[in-house]
């Protein structure tokens, strides 16, 4: 799934560089097909790190919060 999901987002990526680039009418399409394949592929291979750093922030700030919500309830029955 997850490799599918990095394809799919790699060709959305070279596909919108590929159409910059033809609305811009640059000449070398060599080029164009080079980058797109470059940022395609860098695409794919990044996003499961950038989800994973998401989904760890997430954790961690939702793991604080129970803590102290934790914190919050034993200093009121302390008082």
């Amino acid at each position: 799934m997850v490799r599918i999901i990095g394809d799919v987002l790699g060709a959305i990526a070279a596909f919108l560089v590929l159409w910059l680039w033809d609305v811009t009418s640059f000449t070398d399409r060599l080029v164009a097909f080079a980058i797109a394949v470059i940022v395609g592929a860098t695409v794919a291979i990044i996003w499961p790190w950038l989800v994973g750093l998401w989904a760890v922030r997430r954790a961690k700030d939702r793991r604080q919060d129970e803590i102290d919500k934790e914190v919050q309830k034993q200093l009121a029955n302390k008082s």
